[in-house]
C-alpha cells in the first residue's frame, strides 16, 4: 500500500459522526458498473443500513485517507454462532454454527484501486478477530469478485432477491489463539 494513505480504526460512535462523508464515497463508488445504482445501493438505504449496523457487536471501520481525504473504507460487525444474511441461501451446518465477522462494505475509490488500499483496509479490518470466519456478500460480475477468490474467499451461499445479484462468500480466520500456539510449535 502507498505510504502517502493512512489507515485509521474506529468504533461504531465515530462512524456515525461521519456517516455523510462515508455516504458520499459509496455513492459514487456504487454509481459505477456493475451496481449502476440500483436501490439496494442508494444513499438513504445505505444511511439506514449503517446507523443501525454501527451499534452492532464488533462493529468497527477503518478508513483509508490520502492527504486528508476519504479515499476508502471498510467496515463489519460481529456475528453469533447460529446468526446468518437474511436475504441469502443457507450455508453449511458448520459455517452456520461458527461465529462469524460480517464484512459489510470495502470501498475503494477508483484512483486507489490497484495499490493495494483494499487489502490493506481488508486485512486491518480482520486482523485480530476472534471469530473462525469473515464472511461477505460480493457482486457476482465485480472485479472484486475475482479479487476475493484469488484471496482465498470462497463461494457458500447465493443473495438472488435482488439484482445485481451476489454471492456470500467466507474466509476461514486466523484464530489468535492458534497463531500463537503455531509460532510457539515451530519455534525451536
Amino acid at each position: 500500500m502507498p505510504t502517502e494513505v493512512e489507515l485509521r480504526s474506529q468504533d461504531g460512535h465515530e462512524a456515525l459522526g461521519m456517516l455523510d462523508e462515508l455516504a458520499d464515497l459509496y455513492v459514487q463508488v456504487y454509481a459505477e458498473p456493475p451496481y449502476n445504482s440500483a436501490p439496494k445501493f442508494s444513499r438513504a438505504r445505505f444511511l439506514e443500513r449503517t446507523r443501525e449496523q454501527a451499534t452492532s457487536t464488533g462493529f468497527t471501520l477503518v478508513t483509508a485517507r490520502r492527504s486528508g481525504r476519504l479515499v476508502g473504507f471498510s467496515f463489519g460487525f460481529s456475528m453469533l454462532a447460529g446468526s446468518w444474511w437474511a436475504a441469502a441461501s443457507m450455508p453449511s451446518a458448520q459455517v452456520l454454527d461458527a461465529s462469524k465477522y460480517a464484512v459489510i462494505e470495502l470501498i475503494v475509490d477508483r484512483d486507489h484501486r490497484g495499490r493495494g488500499t483494499g487489502r490493506a483496509l481488508l486485512d486491518a479490518l480482520l486482523a485480530g478477530r476472534p471469530e473462525q470466519y469473515a464472511t461477505l456478500a460480493a457482486v457476482i460480475e465485480a472485479d472484486a469478485y475475482a479479487w476475493y477468490l484469488r484471496s482465498g474467499w470462497r463461494k457458500i451461499a447465493e443473495f438472488r432477491a435482488e439484482p445485481p445479484y451476489s454471492d456470500a462468500l467466507i474466509l476461514r480466520l486466523p484464530r489468535e489463539g492458534n497463531r500463537n500456539l503455531h509460532a510457539a510449535a515451530h519455534s525451536g
